[in-house]
């Protein structure tokens, strides 16, 4: 899987990455119901918004009514898409600036997985308040896994940025390096 990253990952693939995450994320939360259930919600954090406890979860999807957990549910499918926009512009990002810093090879490559396992972690959240959502009124035992979910999908979401925040300073450094010894 890294080398299937490094291989694609480019400054061109990343920019158009990160502008397919912009336009998407942007037309993802204003064409689907986000904002009709944040309005049932008087503006509260969804649970994928937040670390979510079950309790809380299922308060939240009572607080909904039967039209709002329906308009969540399909906000479920259209956030299908949030995962692997964020996802391919981490990897292809990462990938560029591994590359870029001449950190493809050393052990830094292993951040690189970053942005999978946060995909991997926001699809799982979708199908875990997806389930949880279709059981309700009865409370599906997978929404238990919800915090975790959601935690591991910040912590990956973290992990990332602080890698690519990492990885660009070294690489800046190590260029003004340069330029200072062929100054000398």
């Amino acid at each position: 899987m890294i080398n299937f990253i490094l291989k694609l990952a480019t400054g061109g693939r990343a920019a158009v990455a990160l502008a397919a995450l912009g336009l998407g994320g942007t037309f993802l939360f204003r064409l689907s119901p986000y904002d009709a259930v944040k309005t049932l919600l008087e503006g509260a954090s969804l649970p994928e918004e937040t670390i979510t406890a079950p309790d809380r979860f299922a308060e939240i999807l009572e607080a909904l009514g039967a039209a709002g957990r329906e308009a969540y549910l399909q906000f479920q499918v259209w956030d299908l898409l949030n995962p692997v926009l964020i996802g391919v512009a981490g990897a292809m990002l990462l990938g560029w600036l591994l590359k870029r810093s001449q950190r493809a090879s050393s052990a830094w490559r292993y951040v690189a997985l970053l942005p999978v396992a946060l995909l991997a972690a926001d699809l799982l959240e979708n199908l875990v308040i997806s389930i949880a959502v279709g059981a309700f009124p009865d409370r599906a035992a997978i929404v238990n896994a919800l915090p975790l979910v959601t935690a591991a999908k910040f912590g990956a979401a973290i992990a990332t940025i602080i890698s690519l925040i990492l990885l660009a300073l070294m690489w800046l450094r190590d260029r003004m390096s340069g330029v200072l010894q062929r100054a000398t």
